[in-house]
């Protein structure tokens, strides 16, 4: 009896997810909001009879991100210009080098106008970092200039990222009585599975290396967390933050050594990338992604009311508040010495998400400004 009802636990799950992922598009308000409701209904009926082996749940949570595999990336089209850049490398050009509008008019063979329709940035330089370039370009090479074949390519380069996500986390769990519980709070998550697997979004490349930094500083080896925390600031730059840690437990003087070697695996991987112009473009569109670009956040939202569109975007309000936090942040746990490694990432993930990037351009968005 007790197989059973686990076992329809499951496929209420996996029905759930199948409907989000393969029904409702991010236009459609009411079918999300009521997907989502039952979807997480379902994951926590799931997680409370997930498996009790770690072996067993990630089997059941990588078959549950199997069955999304062909689902339309319907709710976000930034993997169109991940797909983009991608193209950009298989045909030896640095995607750092011009924006696609520039490419299209210099090269309209290989740059088809109907891949550059599908841009949400084209008048801008890419924003990506060289590990999440080469991931893009990995895909692009399968798909050899077809859209979705290269979709595909990049859902499988996710699936593998997230398998050693999950493998990461059952490491970092071992020895709690609650270890199943917690690693199937990550592994059935409906907004994991949707925001990874399905809409393909790049911080499920980051995700593993900085978990698997945790484990290696776990066994007081510095230097291979910080090269991973370096991989994962290649991929989104912002994981570069936890560095800021490292001071905590090893003092400021006994942690510039491991600081500089991160530094040099971040800048080491730019190299295959380089242009003359590589660092003027790059910080262009950093300039831009954090001074102009309207992501709908809670806080982002609530001073445009208060203070008018003009005193939040393109004046660096929100990203001078996000680093005086996080500085303010370190400064604590260098003064009280009893943070650790995972309450800091905790923290600064926190301000980062609700300061800059708290958003789904959906639903939420929809709701907001109706509001």
């Amino acid at each position: 009896m007790k197989r059973m009802a686990s076992l329809a636990s499951w496929l209420f799950l996996a029905a759930a997810m199948a409907y989000l992922a393969y029904v409702p598009t991010r236009s459609q308000s009411a079918p999300l909001l009521a997907g989502f409701a039952v979807a997480f209904a379902a994951y926590l009926l799931a997680a409370r009879r997930a498996p009790d082996t770690a072996k067993g749940l990630i089997t059941l949570a990588m078959g549950l991100r199997v069955l999304l595999f062909f689902a339309p990336v319907s709710w976000t089209d930034d993997h169109f210009r991940y797909l983009w850049d991608g193209m950009c490398s298989v045909e030896g050009i640095s995607p750092f080098g011009s924006t696609p509008e520039e490419l299209l008019a210099e090269d309209p063979e290989a740059f088809t106008p109907e891949a550059y329709a599908q841009l949400n940035s084209p008048h801008f330089y890419s924003v990506y970092p060289p590990v999440a370039q080469t991931a893009f370009w990995a895909a692009a090479a399968v798909g050899q200039g077809n859209i979705l074949h290269a979709t595909w390519a990049m859902r499988v380069i996710v699936l593998l990222a997230e398998l050693l996500t999950l493998l990461a986390l059952a490491v970092l769990l071992k020895g709690p009585k609650n270890a199943a519980w917690l690693l199937a709070l990550y592994a059935l998550n409906p907004l994991v599975l949707m925001e990874f697997t399905v809409n393909l979004h790049t911080e499920a490349l980051a995700l593993p290396a900085c978990l698997w930094a945790l484990v290696l500083l776990r066994r007081e080896r510095s230097f291979g967390a910080a090269a991973l925390l370096a991989i994962a600031a290649s991929v989104k730059l912002w994981p570069i933050l936890f560095l800021a840690w490292l001071p905590v437990k090893y003092g400021l003087k006994k942690s510039i050594a491991p600081i500089a070697f991160a530094a040099s695996v971040f800048t080491v991987a730019w190299v295959p990338f380089w242009t003359p112009d590589l660092v003027p473009h790059f910080l262009s569109s950093v300039k831009l992604y954090g001074n102009y670009l309207e992501l709908n956040g809670l806080l982002f939202e609530s001073l445009r009311r208060v203070l008018g569109d003009t005193a939040v975007k393109g004046t660096g309000l929100l990203p001078a508040f996000m680093l005086l936090s996080i500085g303010s942040l370190a400064a604590w746990s260098w003064w009280k010495k009893q943070i650790s490694f995972a309450g800091f990432m905790l923290w600064v993930s926190a301000i980062f998400l609700s300061v800059v990037k708290w958003y789904t351009r959906g639903t939420y968005s929809l709701w907001w400004r109706s509001a």
